[in-house]
């Protein structure tokens, strides 16, 4: 569902309507219609911020601009360029277009586009006073698009037929020329009644002859909407068939709101269904729009920020506050230690000279010399195996041993149970750890690397 809050401006009336709008069906919460000099008084009270607005100037500009298909992305630099050559004295406008079909120009295809212009003056006054209250416009829309968008939505299943719609709003009556289903031409006509008066015939068929002349289309008939209970009547003086049509969505709706409220119905309904089209807000007032909301979101941070510091320093405040005893008293105490730091740092000097002949002796205790581990090398004396060579390297904490020998033994039985004998005697003598150990049984030679360690624990 969708909550519209919608405005419409004419002259010098202004109309309200606040409306639900679900599945395109609208249901009227709010109608109402007040004077200009009202509308300060009626926004002031409003709680709402956001609204969408329906307007119906008196001075617009509408053309027909012809563009290749391939510039398609370019279409807004080059429309509103065209818009420009056709007319100088547009400085600060707002448009809006539309594709209504293709032409073949020069033996070249081209669309077939029609512009709807409208000076961003004739629209500021009403743009200032939602502003002064705070209020955000967020969509504008002129009065005969809305309108022919809400009555075209009848006809979706052969829109590519030109149409020429006509519906009626308090003193004038909009003709709404439609090629494939887009606003192709506007005619707005003072009329005092919403039936078709002789007048009011004459205007559609001349609309009707200046549509074939020069914008090269045929209506295939004329849609009037039913804003009344009125019957439907048959005019023989139409020069193309006349048909009566209610759009769809409208039936809950009564038909005094219809008939009175129809520009804002219409802008409600459009901006429930496609709300980007049609658009006519000046890019300046969008812009400011959008740097006032980042503005606030960014202040609105900012406070917050604020507040999480202040709380924060708040609570380091108290944290300190609740400190300021313990340290008053650590003060006092430090104030009286004097004599203990002066005898604490004379045992520390003592501690100090005492460390020096100890660590003297620490370092000469873990000393390593080759002597030592050759003299603590003490292997069980026996005739199968005698030792070839010893030989020593210093290592970081260590030394690292290789044991060269022969085994006098026979059998590789004998042989490998003597080996293992000796690497056995080895790893009891204190100091000494086994590395790695080799067996040659052929040649009956062996190696055996060890590491000693002094009087360190032996490795496991």
């Amino acid at each position: 569902m969708v909550n519209v809050f919608c405005f419409y401006f004419d002259g010098a009336i202004v109309q309200v309507v606040k409306a639900d709008i679900s599945g395109g069906t609208v249901t009227i919460k709010d109608a109402h219609t007040f004077t200009h000099d009202e509308l300060d008084g009626y926004l002031s009270g409003r709680s709402e911020k956001t609204f969408v607005v329906c307007c119906n100037p008196l001075l617009f500009h509408q053309d027909i601009v012809y563009l290749p298909p391939a510039a398609g992305r370019q279409y807004d630099k080059l429309v509103r360029s065209e818009v420009q050559k056709n007319h100088p004295e547009l400085t600060s406008y707002t448009t809006f277009y539309s594709t209504v079909g293709q032409t073949t120009i020069d033996a070249k295809v081209f669309n077939k586009i029609a512009a709807f212009s409208y000076v961003d003056e004739s629209i500021t006054a009403f743009l200032s006073v939602f502003n002064h209250h705070g209020k955000v416009i967020s969509h504008l829309y002129a009065a005969p698009y809305s309108i022919f968008r809400l009555i075209a939505s009848g006809f979706p299943h052969d829109a590519d037929q030109a149409r020429i719609f006509i519906a009626y709003l308090p003193g004038e009556k909009f003709l709404l020329v439609a090629e494939n289903n887009e606003l192709e031409f506007i005619r707005k006509l003072p009329s005092s009644d919403a039936s078709m008066l002789p007048a009011d015939i004459q205007n559609v068929n001349m609309t009707i002859d200046y549509c074939f002349q020069t914008l090269r289309v045929k209506p295939v008939e004329a849609v009037v909407m039913r804003q009344s209970e009125q019957s439907d009547v048959e005019s023989p003086n139409f020069t193309v068939p006349v048909t009566y049509s209610r759009p769809p969505g409208l039936e809950g709706v009564p038909q005094h709101i219809l008939a009175d409220y129809l520009a804002p119905l219409a802008a409600a309904l459009h901006y429930a269904t496609a709300p980007r089209s049609g658009d006519i807000l000046p890019p300046d007032y969008v812009a400011f729009s959008r740097n006032k909301s980042v503005l606030t979101a960014g202040s609105a941070l900012m406070v917050a920020l604020a507040l999480l510091l202040a709380g924060y320093t708040l609570s380091q405040w108290m944290v300190v506050s609740d400190l300021k005893p313990a340290v008053g008293a650590l003060r006092t105490h430090l104030r009286t230690s004097g004599e203990e730091i002066a005898a604490y740092r004379k045992l520390d000097e003592e501690v100090k000279s005492q460390n020096k002949p100890l660590e003297i002796l620490n370092k000469q205790r873990t000393s390593l010399h080759p002597a030592a581990a050759l003299a603590s090398l003490t292997l069980p004396s026996s005739q199968d195996y005698s030792i070839k060579g010893i030989s020593v390297q210093t290592a970081e904490g260590y030394l690292a041993l290789q044991i060269d020998g022969d085994i006098d033994s026979s059998g590789f039985s004998n042989i490998q149970a003597t080996f293992e004998w000796i690497i056995e005697q080895l790893g009891k003598i204190p100091g000494y750890s086994i590395v790695s150990s080799t067996l040659d049984i052929k040649l009956k030679t062996f190696k055996i690397q060890a590491r000693y360690n002094g009087f360190a624990q032996k490795d496991k």
